[in-house]
């Protein structure tokens, strides 16, 4: 497997300033730069739009972080990808969430401290990923009869495709947990 470099130090590289300024915005928002976004640092362009679509997906919306990393950890983990299992894992650790209970979502996230609502859209976000041709309107139905509203079921989608894009990335491309 071929390692995509890193971009640690962002002085002479192509578009330096827009580098340096996504690289501040992610480290006030999220306390350090991830190394999956030191990697798409080599295309200025595309680090710009994800970490917008990161903020969109991750950091604003109607699910709460706890609910929104859950689903992030079980893609990952669905998709066996070390990055994502390790970055979801301490994120939500610094959520505050007993390391038993992440190990939980991660393994069985069915059994998973999580109400009714929040396990159906755990679901919506699984289907959505492994199986969306496969009655996908039975698991969208009993989230909404579980109390989710449509933006939520489109919110628990999209955050398991941004976690489903950024665990491919990060097996394809090599990169290392943070």
């Amino acid at each position: 497997m071929s390692n995509m470099p890193l971009v640690s130090n962002t002085t002479g590289i192509p578009n330096e300033a827009q580098v340096t300024a996504v690289f501040d915005d992610v480290r006030t928002q999220l306390g350090s730069v991830p190394n999956l976004f030191r990697a798409y640092a080599n295309n200025p362009t595309i680090l710009t739009q994800l970490w917008d679509r990161y903020q969109h997906v991750m950091l604003t919306g109607h699910l709460s972080p706890r609910l929104k990393e859950g689903i992030a950890l079980m893609i990952a983990s669905d998709e066996h990808s070390d990055y994502g299992i390790s970055q979801h894992s301490t994120l939500l650790q610094k959520l505050g969430v007993d390391p038993h209970e992440v190990l939980r979502i991660r393994t069985d996230p069915d059994h998973a401290h999580y109400n009714e609502k929040e396990h159906a859209l755990l679901e919506v976000a699984r289907h959505g990923n492994s199986r969306p041709h496969d009655h996908g309107d039975k698991v969208v139905n009993t989230a909404r009869e579980a109390g989710a509203s449509d933006a939520e079921i489109l919110e628990a989608l999209a955050v398991g495709g941004l976690s489903a894009e950024l665990s491919h990335a990060a097996a394809l491309l090599g990169i290392t947990p943070d």
